[in-house]
């Protein structure tokens, strides 16, 4: 009797041995699940993460939307993101990468509540105020539009205007420079300049 009472917490023992391998296992894959990483390198649509002392390599990284409509943007070196592990275990490589956190190296472009803004770098933002509804934007390099433009509303510019033909200001000097061979034309403004 004593001997198989012995058996049986020998018995006891290994099975709590398993289930405490197991245990230790499934905690190690559970804190693998979600990290905070940092982007180490980056390719056309995978990024190198380093999480830690691990470092997940080629790792497919979230876009706003990839669908009939899409938006790309390829992170930048340095840009914290959260690594979701779609596999199990301690490889990290099964991981996809959400971006858009923000951090010192990457701070926010505004913190007002008011405001939506994006900063592309080098001077170029768009702020979109959503109490006044006024678009600020910076576009240091210009701008191309490909296309029709139609205006509703006034049309200002601080610098010239020109069209295929010559400018507004070269108008201006055409028409202000203009003589009339039969004298000046009968007007209720006299010498009147554009």
């Amino acid at each position: 009797m004593l001997r198989a009472l012995v058996e049986r917490i020998r018995s006891l023992e290994k099975e709590v041995m398993a289930l405490r391998e197991e245990m230790e296992e499934n905690r190690r894959s559970s804190s693998n699940i979600i990290r905070l990483g940092v982007v180490a390198s980056t390719s056309k649509q995978t990024v190198d993460v380093t999480a830690g002392q691990n470092k997940a390599t080629r790792v497919p990284f979230f876009v706003h939307s990839a669908g009939r409509v899409s938006h790309y943007r390829r992170p930048s070196v340095g840009e914290q993101c959260i690594l979701i592990n779609l596999g199990c275990g301690d490889n990290l490589n099964n991981s996809v990468a959400l971006m858009g956190l923000p951090s010192t190296n990457f701070p926010c472009p505004t913190t007002e509540e008011n405001q939506v803004m994006t900063d592309y770098g080098n001077g170029m933002t768009e702020c979109y105020d959503l109490d006044t509804g006024a678009l600020t934007a910076h576009y240091p390099g210009g701008v191309k539009v490909v296309g029709d433009i139609e205006q509703e509303g006034n049309y200002r510019a601080s610098g010239d205007v020109a069209d295929s033909t010559r400018s507004m200001a070269a108008d201006r000097k055409i028409y202000n420079g203009h003589i009339h061979m039969h004298g000046n034309p009968k007007t209720s403004k006299t010498e009147q300049q554009q």
